[in-house]
């Protein structure tokens, strides 16, 4: 079986050391249905072994890192990312720098959309909302580098990336990371990694405190900075610091934030088992601003606004005898925004949110169901300001570089009396 597979790959190296409008709703779990069925049919193509970047470097299958499918890390692929994209076995080793088949590697997302808003008009669409070059992978005995271009629905291209550096052993060495980084999304675990679902839960990709606020701080934003950490066996300690977000709530924006204040990170990941069960704790502390008129001396839209985020996220996975795997994530965030008086925002604001996740991994079929419910309160000052979203869906590697997922999310959000219906189906190729 594949995932028997995918197991032994991984052992290998770790010997080494190494509800709204009715029809809209209904219109859904009909695609979605049939979606799946055809889905389920297309796993009966035979697997490729054509491997990305990593993957092609060590012979092996995608498997090796990655936990049921692409993107989504294992243990593994964890301990790799952390130690600069090396194995246990490649510490204070030379590597090959102009090898350039072993580090770039692309993506490419087509997505076709239905979306049912209510008081709206129904509408389809097909998207490409990601095409996506990285150039990745240890450089030299201590130092790594990331580099990603992307463009979004559009001709602009994005590029980003860091510098990283490693001193120690293959079990306890400190790593610094400098450049634009992803904080939290993409760099934690559980639902801090990059997601198994099309999307991620909204608690991680939202505001989480009242709509006109200024504070439009989100955990899946990238920010220019620095990051130290120190790592030992499964667990990973490490301090971001950062320019934080500007007054449009952009952290990547040259300039950026209007003032010499800093943004500040400290979490703690840990990794509990060999698939990709652990948890990621967390405190956030900024700054950010309102409108900026340029005035002096200052006046109430100029003042700082300050504000933190704590919480936790965790994951589970419990082996089910010939049947599969079944995983229990969710996640608590903290929100308090510090707001002057005398600002139009007014009084300081407190949040809560939390999200609960299950997915069930098939073998055979090599089939990942998920489903999602979040719920969010932004404080506001009426009773029922919550938003509430529910999430189900489908996915599978039709071959080890291509993976489909159907997904439906309803989302019922009283705070802006929003009720949205939303279908998507995905191919994600990875090479």
């Amino acid at each position: 079986m594949f995932l028997g597979r995918r197991l032994r790959n991984q052992s290998f190296f770790l010997q080494k050391g190494y509800v709204g409008g009715q029809a809209g709703k209904w219109a859904c779990f009909l695609v979605l249905l049939v979606l799946s069925e055809i889905i389920l049919l297309l796993t009966t193509v035979e697997k490729s072994e054509a491997l990305p970047a990593f993957a092609r470097k060590y012979k092996a299958d995608c498997a090796m890192c990655h936990y049921p499918v692409v993107p989504r890390l294992n243990s593994f692929g964890q301990q790799y990312r952390r130690a600069g994209y090396r194995t246990p076995g490649e510490f204070n080793q030379d590597q090959g720098f102009f090898n350039v088949n072993n580090m770039l590697a692309g993506r490419v997302l087509s997505q076709f959309v239905y979306e049912d808003k209510e008081g709206k008009v129904d509408r389809t669409e097909f998207r490409d909302p990601d095409i996506s070059l990285y150039y990745s992978g240890a450089i030299s005995r201590n130092f790594s580098a990331w580099i990603h271009a992307t463009a979004n629905n559009s001709t602009n291209v994005d590029f980003h990336g860091h510098i990283q550096a490693v001193w120690g052993e293959s079990d306890s060495f400190f790593s610094f990371r400098s450049g634009q980084m992803h904080m939290l999304q993409q760099q934690g675990i559980g639902g801090f990694d990059s997601p198994v679902a099309i999307s991620t839960t909204p608690i991680n990709n939202v505001p989480l405190t009242s709509t006109g606020n200024p504070v439009t701080f989100t955990f899946n934003k990238r920010q220019k900075g620095i990051e130290l950490a120190y790592i030992r066996g499964p667990g990973q300690l490490r301090l971001q610091i950062t320019n934080g977000l500007n007054e449009d709530g952009s952290g990547t924006a040259d300039p950026g934030d209007i003032d010499s204040d800093k943004d500040y990170l400290v979490a703690y990941d840990h990794i509990l088992d060999d698939i990709a069960s652990g948890f990621t704790v967390f405190y956030y502390n900024g700054t950010t601003h309102g409108t900026v008129t340029g005035g002096f001396p200052p006046s109430a839209i100029d003042r700082e606004f300050n504000f933190w985020r704590t919480g936790v996220n965790a994951s589970k996975i419990f082996h089910i005898p010939e049947f599969g795997f079944f995983e229990l994530q969710g996640g608590y965030t903290r929100s308090h925004d510090n707001n002057p008086t005398g600002t139009a925002t007014g009084l300081d604001k407190d949040g809560n949110a939390f999200y609960v996740e299950s997915q069930q991994y098939i073998t055979g079929p090599e089939v990942t169901f998920y489903e999602r419910f979040s719920l969010i309160d932004v404080d506001l000052a009426r009773d029922n300001s919550t938003r509430k979203d529910y999430t189900i869906g489908v996915v599978t590697p039709v071959q080890t570089w291509l993976r489909v997922t159907a997904e439906y999310t309803f989302t019922d959000n009283d705070a802006t009396g929003l009720k949205d219906h939303v279908g998507i189906l995905e191919l994600q190729i990875n090479y």
